[in-house]
């Protein structure tokens, strides 16, 4: 007979009551035995707290902390996987909804990879728009350089989090990005290919913003995203310089192994600096990556032609990094 992992879920709230209930009940329903629920809330002033120490008081897998105020959402979530004994950690959100199996699933995939991820559809009962992409999307490090994988589809191997940096080396990324680059790193990421997290989208959620009509590949949207990029390139650019140094010493700080990460980790470097030879040596290195670069992995003119110009058309994608007027 087969030995049963042990698997952690973490979860970190802060304010919210609205959908709590609906969640940890589709994590009570899980049909893997769970060794543990950890809940860790991070200050809320609604009624979560309350909601949680019912649920906690009803089922003992669950163990509930609380911070002493305000931690932000890294610290919370840094905090609380640490607080994991399992042989696995599951990351949940605190407003969605997981499908029975997703534990039983990842735990059969998992196999001796850091990394599991699954798919995540997004709905939602308030009319936020949504926006769900079918393509079986790509996660090798090239690609991790410029995207992450959203935490709430995590399962883990606990080994992961011995091969992070601390934040304090780093600084201004999101828990998912140290995860995520840790495990393409290592090239030990492996996806279920199934929908076994509903997120729910709706103003005022940690991670929503609406909807971009941009973002569907197209020829269209293609040009505009260029065009875009063009126009305020000097703009931006100084952000995004910021941003990957950041990626560039996480990178470093993970210390891996092999011509792709040593690759990866100088287009972080190029990233992080000005200049046109710079700029030239990183479009080389989109050029030796482009079946790796984007979404899907992809071949033929048109995928060359993005990674030339991928070096200008990206900064549509990092608009985000500029302040807020």
């Amino acid at each position: 007979m087969m030995d049963i992992q042990s698997v952690s879920i973490v979860m970190c709230t802060f304010n919210g009551q609205q959908y709590l209930a609906e969640q940890i009940d589709s994590l009570l329903k899980q049909t893997y035995p769970v060794h543990e629920i950890i809940i860790q809330d991070d200050g809320s002033t609604d009624g979560t707290m309350s909601l949680l120490q019912d649920y906690a008081a009803a089922h003992p897998v669950i163990k509930l902390f609380n911070n002493d105020g305000e931690h932000g959402v890294n610290n919370n979530f840094f905090s609380a996987l640490r607080r994991a004994s399992g042989d696995y950690i599951a990351i949940c959100d605190q407003d969605d909804i997981w499908e029975p199996a997703k534990v039983e699933k990842q735990v059969a995939a998992i196999g001796d990879y850091l990394l599991c991820t699954c798919r995540s559809k997004p709905f939602s009962d308030d009319g936020s728009p949504v926006n769900y992409d079918s393509r079986t999307p790509n996660y090798s490090l090239p690609r991790m350089l410029y995207t992450s994988i959203a935490g709430h589809t995590m399962l883990l191997n606990r080994r992961l989090l011995d091969l992070i940096p601390d934040q304090a080396s780093v600084g201004g990324l999101y828990y998912d990005v140290y995860l995520a680059l840790a495990a393409a790193a290592n090239d030990s990421i492996v996806l279920v290919n199934e929908v076994l997290v509903h997120q729910r989208r709706y103003d005022g959620a940690a991670t929503y913003s609406t909807a971009d009509k941009h973002r569907t590949p197209s020829a269209m949207n293609g040009l505009y995203t260029l065009c875009w990029s063009l126009k305020h390139y000097r703009e931006v650019r100084p952000y995004l310089h910021e941003y990957f140094q950041r990626r560039y010493r996480l990178l470093k700080g993970i210390k891996a192994q092999g011509e792709t990460y040593e690759d990866v980790t100088a287009m972080a470097a190029l990233e992080g600096r000005q200049g046109a030879l710079n700029m030239l040596h990183l479009c080389l290195y989109h050029v030796k990556y482009r079946h790796r670069l984007f979404y899907t992995e992809g071949h033929g003119l048109v995928n060359y032609m993005r990674s030339v110009l991928y070096c200008i058309m990206q900064v549509y994608f990092y608009r985000h990094l500029l302040p807020k007027q």
